[in-house]
């Protein structure tokens, strides 16, 4: 039976004069229940998230496989079609989402399987028609025109796994462009790396910082690797624990996990290489494998204590 509102605040009135109950104790159960049912939509909405990438992964699967079985007897035409043209159809349908509310869970999902199919349908295009080239001028093509469709929906946007793909053929982009000019490549890595993680550090600081540890984790490895490579051909490795202890004390500034942790390993990665090279076959290498493991342990305890002082506080 339906009562209004009056009818309802006068039974709560009765039931608490009736059982001794206060004005505080009334809000203190309303915020209960509020927590509890924000509890629960919390754990309804991140079930709809981990359903909708299984559903994604699931449509994903299915279309590969569907490809794979019927390429060998398809023609140019129906090759491009089932893969950049359902590609693009998966994108349309991913914008579309966004504008009605029952429907935005499911952008993510279809935003990364047209980033997926779209490039693969470009090349496809590309090996079907065109005369000459090579894979880097491909991959340099295909690659800025998924960063202009991309970015330019990101920005009309501002959904954050269009900042994910957009930062992806960012790098793709210019990695091909430096290859294409005949850039060293290790010379390239770094710039592409830096470029990188100063991206990075702008979307850290925006509604997009969940995608921030990712393209920290990627960029300052890629920074390691090439820094390492162009050190060493210079005989000048040594520099390389400088720039470790430069990257750890980076990621108290940008307060990125991602960065010490690759910091972190990178140090006690050198150290191990470096005394395995100068101390192999010689009598003090079992002392030096004491003290090499003692000081990582201390770097351990110190990376856990910047981790807790620095990064997890904001110290």
């Amino acid at each position: 039976m339906s009562i209004n509102r009056q009818d309802a605040l006068a039974d709560i009135v009765t039931i608490a004069r009736n059982n001794g109950l206060t004005a505080a104790d009334i809000s203190a159960a309303l915020a209960v229940a509020g927590s509890s049912a924000d509890k629960t939509n919390s754990g309804s909405n991140i079930l709809k998230k981990i359903f909708g990438y299984i559903g994604g992964i699931l449509i994903l699967s299915g279309i590969g496989a569907f490809i794979g079985m019927f390429w060998d007897d398809m023609g140019s035409a129906s090759r491009i079609l089932v893969t950049l043209g359902l590609g693009f159809v998966v994108f349309i349908m991913g914008v579309a989402s966004l504008n009605d509310e029952r429907y935005r869970r499911v952008a993510t999902p279809l935003f990364l399987i047209a980033a997926f199919l779209e490039p693969l349908g470009l090349m496809v295009m590309l090996e079907e028609f065109s005369s000459g080239g090579n894979v880097t001028q491909a991959v340099a093509f295909v690659s800025f025109l998924m960063l202009i469709q991309q970015g330019l929906i990101f920005w009309k946007t501002q959904v954050t796994v269009l900042a994910l793909t957009s930062v992806f053929f960012f790098c793709a982009f210019f990695s091909a462009l430096f290859k294409l000019i005949g850039m060293n490549y290790d010379f390239a890595g770094l710039i592409v790396s830096i470029s990188l993680l100063c991206l990075t550090y702008r979307i850290s600081r925006s509604p997009h910082a969940a995608i921030a540890p990712f393209w920290y984790f990627i960029g300052t490895f890629g920074l390691m690797c090439t820094a390492y490579d162009l050190l060493d051909d210079r005989n000048a490795d040594i520099l390389f624990l400088g720039l470790c202890a430069f990257t750890i004390y980076l990621s108290t500034a940008v307060r990125s996990r991602s960065i010490l942790l690759i910091g972190t390993v990178s140090m006690l990665w050198y150290i191990g290489k470096f005394t395995a090279e100068h101390f192999a076959n010689n009598v003090g290498w079992p002392i030096a494998l004491i003290l090499v493991g003692v000081l990582f342990l201390g770097i351990g305890s110190l990376a856990v204590r910047i981790n807790n002082k620095y990064i997890k506080q904001g110290g």
